[in-house]
């Protein structure tokens, strides 16, 4: 048996679009119905998707305890990797709802933003995700399990940035009295920290990701595992990140019975430089630029960028510059959508060198990109795919 308590949230991306009633909680009930047999799930929805989330109970054979809440929480996502906007605005304002006590063997716990409640259980693993401590939570543990990402774990352990993440986690197994700290480090993997030492967990090749929910998945999936089947925890982990791999290429839900195939990377080498490619001539062009780099500078990369490295100017000037930073890359970013020439001639000359090349593309055909596609260049057409695939 596992109880989960976490949030009903509306979530709603721009792009591409995509409008579904899940948040970390009910997702995660949902993903784990196929597996766990009783499952009784603790959340708050408003009266508007009252029904939907009954629904979602009784179709996929969970309990559910829900408090009805005035309207349902809404994230709203421009694209899947930018941060999310919540409405009603007031909520955050609010003081909690608080929920009734629970005390169970087993126990995912969510952050919610709408909500708190005291939980007692034997085994219980905490994703924080309103950045709120363990020992802030109302809560107590006999076995404690943290899964937080990179920057949820610096911002709880108050270390600077620069701190190796194994010292981030043997901090945090310290003070908040856990038995298992996971910190997720985005397409670098994972590592476990418990009390036997430090180890690394991959990430695994998909060919497109969808990351809303993807943590969701990995805890859930965590859960399972540690809490539920008392799997070791770095074992627990990679199964995590495995099924999370196949939820981000897949979506499906419930998660599958039987473990899936995916190839494990390797952690990257330290020190990967990108090179961002595409037209920067208008302020949409820029817009795009300025996001990829963003996103890719998250993720741990070093970024050469033209727009923000060299800049505009006669060809003399920027052209060598440019090249140049294409022999020192160890990948390619290219925007291709437009068909840039410039930035197509960026892509033949990466090719040329032995370099490998992702390509973003919108609004082009197969026969726009018969050479990008025969040269083996990896193309895609979402963007957070595009800059997973770049940093792996």
């Amino acid at each position: 048996m596992l109880t989960i308590v976490g949030g009903t949230y509306l979530e709603l991306c721009r792009e591409p679009h995509s409008e579904e009633l899940y948040g970390s909680g009910l997702r995660a009930a949902v993903a784990l119905s196929g597996n766990i047999t009783d499952i009784h799930f603790h959340s708050c929805v408003g009266a508007d998707k009252l029904g939907i989330a009954e629904f979602y109970a009784e179709a996929y054979r969970f309990r559910a305890s829900f408090s009805e809440i005035p309207k349902t929480i809404a994230f709203h996502y421009y694209h899947p990797l930018a941060p999310p906007y919540v409405s009603p605005r007031e909520v955050l304002d609010q003081p909690k709802l608080r929920l009734p006590a629970i005390q169970a063997e087993a126990v995912l716990l969510y952050g919610q933003v709408e909500a708190e409640v005291e939980v007692t259980g034997t085994y219980v693993v905490y994703d924080p995700q309103n950045h709120i401590p363990w020992k802030q939570a109302l809560s107590t543990a006999k076995h404690l399990a943290l899964v937080l990402n990179r920057k949820e774990a610096l911002l709880l352990s108050g270390l600077p940035k620069d701190t190796e993440l194994a010292a981030v986690g043997n901090a945090l197994l310290s003070s908040e009295q856990a038995a298992v700290i996971i910190i997720k480090n985005g397409s670098q993997g994972a590592l476990v920290i418990d009390h036997s030492g430090t180890q690394f967990i991959p990430v695994f090749k998909t060919t497109s990701v969808w990351p809303i929910g993807s943590g969701d998945i990995f805890s859930a999936v965590f859960a399972w595992q540690w809490a539920v089947n008392h799997v070791p925890p770095a074992e627990a982990a990679r199964l995590a990140s495995l099924y999370t791999a196949h939820y981000c290429q897949t979506k499906q839900r419930p998660l599958p019975v039987t473990h899936p195939v995916l190839e494990a990377l390797d952690s990257k080498p330290p020190g990967q430089l990108i090179y961002l490619a595409g037209p920067f001539f208008t302020m949409a062009e820029r817009w795009l630029i300025n996001e990829l780099r963003d996103k890719l500078l998250e993720f741990g990369n070093m970024v050469f960028s033209p727009l923000h490295d060299v800049g505009a100017g006669p060809p003399h000037q920027v052209v060598e510059p440019d090249l140049n930073g294409i022999r020192r890359a160890d990948v390619v970013l290219a925007v291709a959508t437009g068909l840039d020439a410039g930035t197509l001639f960026e892509i033949g000359y990466a090719r040329a060198l032995g370099k490998r090349v992702v390509v973003f593309a919108e609004n082009t055909t197969e026969h726009d990109l018969t050479m990008l596609i025969g040269s083996d260049c990896e193309i895609t057409s979402d963007l957070s795919s595009a800059v997973y695939r770049a940093s792996w």
